[in-house]
């Protein structure tokens, strides 16, 4: 186990101010994830969403086979699939290819979702997410092993057929579990491999309804002592936790305020389309844009961030470090819609060399 830095989170979203066609914006998002290796990040990770303006991708394995050919080593993996919306064996195959493919270098990453839309739109409900999501986990399992799948569930029956190809690894690729509620980190600690805590959004103060975060290392803790705790009751080692922290921020040599103003506009437009996807009342999101904001205002969209030069994001994630142990997995939001593709590839350089001190490689 050693501690892991990695360049999230890939949309495929396009936005016609950039002057970039939707398949320039994919080339040149491919292009930044050949950077990540070259900059020696450990993982480059792509999220999926549907039927929204700004077009997510929702290709996801065609998205992640891009990168795996156009990389040599880095992991590439889903941050995160919405499972409910997959056909298990689909899932399965698709996982069990990108690992071939990669000789190793795919994570299948899986949530729940939230957005109602997007259950409409692939002919499921909200109410069946979790159920859908334990069988499609339990037939991915079975489907990996080359042996016939022997699946009769509430939803799903696959019986008497064989999944190819058979992945890379004997297990599979590893399955890494999101969410935020304790059924989640539950979950998780029951049948994954692996947990992915978001402090990009605090999803508990969203559905509070204060659209804010609160502070970074009160959430770690508090998710942590839950997810070991959970770890316990099912028997498995809590000694060392498999934890993913997915944190946005941005890198930059001059420091904080030019950090924050590379990404003030991108950020407050993915603040505004969580608000609006987690409910939100829209007189309470109408104003975060820039030069709509108090200082106070943004002085705490700014606290949500990591902002400012490797120097000063480095003790941060060192006190995480500190906190979780060697099995973390720092997955940096620092790909942001809107941002020139200059200031991406500056950042990500940043990055490489704040992976390097982290891990104590100076």
């Amino acid at each position: 186990m050693a501690v892991e830095l990695g360049l999230g989170v890939f949309t495929g979203e396009w936005h016609p101010a950039l002057g970039l066609s939707h398949g320039e914006s994919l080339r040149e998002s491919i292009a930044q994830v050949q950077a990540a290796e070259a900059a020696g990040l450990d993982s480059v990770w792509v999220s999926e969403h549907h039927f929204h303006e700004a077009h997510f991708v929702g290709s996801l394995a065609a998205y992640c086979g891009a990168m795996l050919q156009a990389t040599d080593r880095i992991t590439v993996g889903y941050g995160l699939a919405l499972a409910p919306l997959h056909d298990p064996v689909r899932m399965a195959e698709d996982a069990a290819f990108l690992d071939v493919l990669s000789n190793g270098r795919f994570v299948l990453g899986l949530g729940l979702g939230y957005r109602d839309i997007e259950y409409a739109g692939f002919g499921t409900e909200r109410r069946y997410r979790v159920g859908r999501t334990e069988e499609l986990i339990d037939i991915c399992r079975q489907a990996w092993t080359g042996e016939e799948i022997d699946h009769v569930g509430r939803h799903y029956t696959r019986t008497g057929i064989r999944v190819s190809p058979v992945p890379e690894r004997p297990a599979g690729p590893p399955i890494m579990l999101g969410g935020h509620a304790p059924a989640a980190i539950d979950r998780a600690a029951r049948l994954g491999d692996r947990f992915c805590m978001d402090a990009g959004t605090d999803a508990d103060e969203y559905e509070r309804g204060s659209g804010g975060n609160r502070g970074l290392i009160t959430r770690v803790s508090a998710v942590l002592e839950q997810y070991r705790e959970a770890l316990d009751r099912h028997g498995r080692d809590s000694a060392a936790p498999a934890l993913s922290l997915n944190v946005g921020g941005f890198l930059h040599p001059d420091g904080a305020d030019a950090a924050w103003a590379a990404v003030e506009e991108s950020y407050l437009l993915t603040r505004r389309v969580y608000g609006d996807w987690y409910g939100l009342d829209p007189a309470e999101y109408e104003t975060w844009y820039p030069g709509m904001l108090s200082e106070q205002q943004i002085a705490q969209r700014r606290r949500e961030l990591l902002l400012g030069t490797v120097d000063d994001v480095l003790p941060i994630l060192a006190e995480v470090r500190e906190l979780v142990g060697e099995n973390l997995h720092v997955m940096f939001r620092s790909k942001y819609p809107l941002v020139s593709d200059e200031l991406t590839r500056q950042s990500i350089t940043e990055l490489g060399e704040l992976r390097r001190r982290l891990i104590g490689q100076e």
